[in-house]
């Protein structure tokens, strides 16, 4: 019985002894050295680590915190991170705390790009250039930018160094740049910090002067838009003018220059063309059709009537001969001879009965 209470105590320490063990992880810096951490600083712990296929070491240097070390830096070299690493934590009085394998492939933190510039190219394009710390084959970059100072838009990674936006607008443009291992040469989890911010107008260079933006400055393609879409406006403006006759283009001769030779002109004006000026001055037929009338009217037919003062006998007389008056005059006029003509008449029979027989 007292056996397996010992068994079980021992056990149950074990197990909280192991728990409670301190955790180290481990980053490789910039590929220029391993920083190791651990999560428990009571104590003032100290570091032993190395990579496999090569010598274990002391920690050279580290990094303290109220009087106590809380981190450690490595040696590296190149293409060590594909091998096992090894650490050991050791306390005051060198007893052995704990002892721990890292994989470190994908455990690699970049510097964050430097040199960053913007240059506004002549084909309306915005350009940003940038350089890394490390060989720019193994190292993809990411860029953001915003506008105006509002949300920032990521783009699509990629193994360069320069970025193009074309066609930017007249607005303030903020771009950074974040860079970390791609997968062909190993993939790292952590992206480097993002950049220092570079703004557009603030760097020169001998292609082109970036314009501040307070000069509201219009893009090369803007001003080449315009100048087309107004061209093409008033191109279908004169169409329309010209289809619906508001517009006629007339194309006028040059008229000649007689100078000294007024006589010689005016000779072969009336000896090769008979007095045409038109064939004279060689008219085109489109100019002389646009001087004539595009539209045509009705013949209206005039008539000319002759009123004629008659007597009876000669209205009789007309009655019957008529004469080379047209038919609508000699029925108007035989319609004034039956109606109007007795009428007068008959007074003047009563005015001669009366002087032949006097009371």
């Amino acid at each position: 019985m007292k056996l397996l209470f010992l068994t079980l105590f021992f056990a149950n320490f074990c197990t909280f002894s192991a728990s409670s063990d301190p955790k180290i992880n481990c980053l490789i810096i910039n590929l220029d050295y391993v920083n190791c951490t651990w999560s428990e600083h009571q104590y003032n712990y100290s570091l032993k680590g190395g990579f496999s296929h090569d010598d274990i070491v002391h920690c050279p240097k580290y990094e303290t915190a109220n009087g106590v070390n809380v981190a450690c830096m490595l040696p590296y070299k190149r293409v060590q991170r594909f091998n096992k690493f090894t650490t050991s934590l050791y306390r005051d009085d060198g007893s052995l705390v704990t002892e721990q394998e890292h994989d470190l492939k994908a455990y690699v933190k970049l510097n964050p790009p430097t040199n960053l510039s913007v240059v506004e190219k002549k084909d309306a394009e915005l350009w940003l250039y940038w350089n890394v710390t490390e060989n720019g084959a193994c190292t993809e970059s990411e860029v953001r930018y915003r506008t105006d100072q509002n949300n920032w838009k990521d783009t699509t990674p990629g193994t360069r160094t320069t970025y193009s936006l074309p066609f930017p607008s007249n607005k303030q443009y903020e771009f950074q740049v974040r860079a970390r291992i791609p997968s062909s040469c190993g993939q790292s989890k952590f992206w480097s910090e993002w950049s220092e911010s570079v703004t557009r107008g603030t760097v020169k260079t001998n292609d082109t002067v970036l314009l501040p933006e307070s000069l509201g400055s219009m893009s090369v393609t803007s001003l080449v838009l315009y100048a087309v879409g107004a061209t093409i406006l008033l191109v279908i403006l004169s169409c329309l003018l010209v289809h619906s006759e508001r517009l006629r283009i007339i194309l006028i001769p040059v008229v000649p220059n007689a100078g000294r030779n007024v006589s010689n002109y005016l000779a072969a004006l009336f000896d090769n063309y008979d007095g045409n000026v038109e064939k004279w001055l060689s008219m085109p037929k489109d100019l002389e059709n646009g001087f004539k009338p595009n539209f045509t009217e009705r013949a209206c037919p005039v008539r000319e009537y002759r009123i004629m003062s008659q007597s009876t006998s000669d209205s009789e007389s007309i009655l019957s001969n008529p004469t080379d008056v047209s038919s609508d005059y000699q029925s108007m006029h035989r319609y004034s001879s039956s109606s109007t003509i007795p009428g007068s008449a008959e007074p003047l029979q009563t005015q001669n009965t009366s002087q032949d027989n006097p009371v």
